[in-house]
C-alpha cells in the first residue's frame, strides 16, 4: 500500500541562478561579459548565481532581454526557492524526539510505511 506525503520537504531549494550560470557556459559568455552586457556589477551577479541575493524582477527582465530566458520563469523559480528554503528551514527547527519502537520482522512493511509517511530514521 502506497501513501502520498502532501508536505514533502525539499531535498535542497534551488536557485534561479543555478538556472542560467549553465545557460552562459553553453553559450560560451563569461559571467563578467554577462555582467556587462546587462549592465549589472560583476560581484552582484555571482551572489544571485551563488544563491546569496535574491534574484529581483529588474534583473530577470534584463536576463530575458538578453539571453532569452523568460524573466516568469526566473521569478516563479526565485519564489520556489524562497518556499523551499523556508520550508526546510521551518522542519529542522522542529523539535526531534528519539522513540524506540519494536515490530516483529514478518511487519517489515508497516516498518516501511512508517518510515516513508512520517520520516523516521530506522536501524535494524
Amino acid at each position: 500500500m502506497a501513501t502520498r506525503n502532501d508536505n514533502p520537504a525539499p531535498f535542497i531549494a534551488v536557485h534561479p541562478g543555478m538556472m542560467i550560470r549553465p545557460e552562459l557556459e553553453e553559450r560560451g559568455i563569461s559571467q563578467k561579459d554577462f555582467a556587462k552586457m546587462i549592465g549589472t556589477q560583476p560581484s552582484h551577479l555571482s551572489e544571485v548565481f551563488n544563491g546569496k541575493r535574491t534574484l529581483t524582477t529588474e534583473l530577470a527582465l534584463k536576463i530575458e532581454e538578453t539571453i532569452g530566458i523568460p524573466a516568469k520563469i526566473l521569478l516563479a523559480a526565485q519564489t520556489q526557492y524562497e518556499i523551499d528554503a523556508a520550508t526546510a528551514n521551518r522542519k529542522t527547527d522542529a523539535k526531534h524526539e528519539t522513540v524506540a519502537v519494536t515490530i516483529p520482522v514478518h511487519d517489515r512493511n508497516l516498518l516501511q510505511e512508517l518510515v516513508r509517511k512520517f520520516g523516521w530514521a530506522c536501524v535494524f
